[in-house]
C-alpha cells in the first residue's frame, strides 16, 4: 500500500469528521452521562500504539492512518514496533489506553503478563480485526482477556451487513446498520459475557479453497458478534472484528464507532466502572 492511499484515505476520514455529525443529533447523548460526568474524551490522553506482527493487515499504515486523527483530539501518543514495551511497568501504568495492531506472532509469558497486570489496574485495550483478536493464537489468556477470538473468515472476501443492537449505548448511539464490502467476515469464538454492540449474519458463503464445506454448511444463518466491550480487572477493553482493509474506515458509522471505542476504552481511570456482563443463557 502506497502512502499516497493513506494520505488520501486520512483525507477521505477527517472530512467523515464532519459527515458524521449527521449520525447523531446534537444533544442525543444528553442523559447517558450524568451532570458531572463528561463525555468520553481523548484531550490530555496518554496513548500507546502498538504495531506489527503479519504485515498483511498493515500494521504500519495503520499507525500512519490513526495516530493523526488521534492526535487532532488531544491524545499524546507513544509508539512502539515492539511488544517489549509491555514489560516496562512503570510506563505502561501511565498511559491511559493501548491501541494494539498485530496480527498473529507470539507473546512471551513477561509480556502479556505486563500487559494483563496494566489493563487490570485500569488502562485501556483496544483495536480492531485481526489486530487484536488474532494476535496470539497460542496464548488462552490472551484470548479470554479480549474477549473472543478469529478462526475462519468463512467465503473469503464478501459483502455482509453490521447490525446494531444496542441504541443505549455510547458507542453505538445513534448509528444505523450499515454495510461492508469485499473484506472478510470473522466467525469468532466469544466470551457469552461481553456486552454486544453489533453483529453481522452469515448468509450466502461461497466456498473457498480454504474453508471446510461441512463447516460452512453448519453455519448459514449464524449470526456473530462483531462489535463489543468488556472490562478485565479495571481497563475497559473495546473490538470490533471489522476492519480487513483499511479503506473501510471510510464508511461513516464504522469510523465513529471505531473513534468512540478509543474514547471509551480510554476512560478506565476517570469514569465509573460500567456493567458489561450481559449473560445470554439466563
Amino acid at each position: 500500500m502506497e502512502k499516497s492511499n493513506i494520505n488520501r484515505r486520512l483525507f477521505l476520514n477527517k472530512a467523515f469528521t464532519a459527515s458524521t455529525l449527521s449520525i447523531l443529533p446534537i444533544n442525543s447523548l444528553d442523559g447517558l452521562f450524568s451532570e458531572t460526568l463528561d463525555p468520553p474524551n481523548l484531550e490530555g490522553k496518554k496513548i500507546l500504539f502498538v504495531h506489527g506482527g503479519w504485515p498483511g493487515h498493515k500494521p504500519k499504515e495503520s499507525q500512519e492512518l490513526f495516530v493523526p486523527i488521534l492526535e487532532s483530539e488531544g491524545a499524546i501518543v507513544s509508539l512502539s514496533e515492539t511488544l517489549d514495551i509491555y514489560t516496562n511497568e512503570e510506563k505502561m501504568n501511565d498511559f491511559d489506553l493501548i491501541i494494539q495492531v498485530w496480527t498473529m506472532g507470539e507473546i512471551s509469558t513477561k509480556q502479556f503478563k505486563g500487559l494483563s497486570n496494566a489493563i487490570s489496574k485500569g488502562v485501556g485495550f483496544t483495536g480492531w480485526h485481526g489486530g487484536l483478536a488474532d494476535s496470539f493464537r497460542g496464548d488462552l489468556g490472551y484470548q479470554a482477556m479480549v474477549g473472543g477470538m478469529f478462526t475462519s473468515h468463512p467465503g473469503g472476501h464478501k459483502d455482509f451487513d453490521v447490525n446494531i443492537i444496542d441504541n443505549s449505548d455510547y458507542i453505538t448511539s445513534g448509528i444505523n446498520d450499515f454495510k461492508v464490502t469485499n473484506s472478510e467476515q470473522y466467525y469468532m469464538l466469544i466470551d457469552p459475557n461481553v456486552k454486544v454492540l453489533a453483529t453481522t449474519k452469515f448468509t450466502k458463503i461461497k466456498v473457498n479453497e480454504f474453508d471446510n464445506p461441512d463447516f460452512i454448511e453448519g453455519i448459514e444463518g449464524s449470526i456473530i458478534p462483531a462489535v463489543w466491550k468488556k472490562y478485565h480487572g479495571k481497563g475497559r477493553i473495546f473490538y470490533s472484528s471489522i476492519g480487513h482493509h483499511l479503506g473501510e474506515f471510510n464508511i461513516p458509522e464504522l469510523f465513529e464507532i471505531q473513534k468512540r471505542g478509543f474514547r471509551w476504552a480510554s476512560e478506565s481511570k476517570y469514569h465509573p466502572y460500567e456493567n458489561c456482563i450481559i449473560p445470554i443463557y439466563s
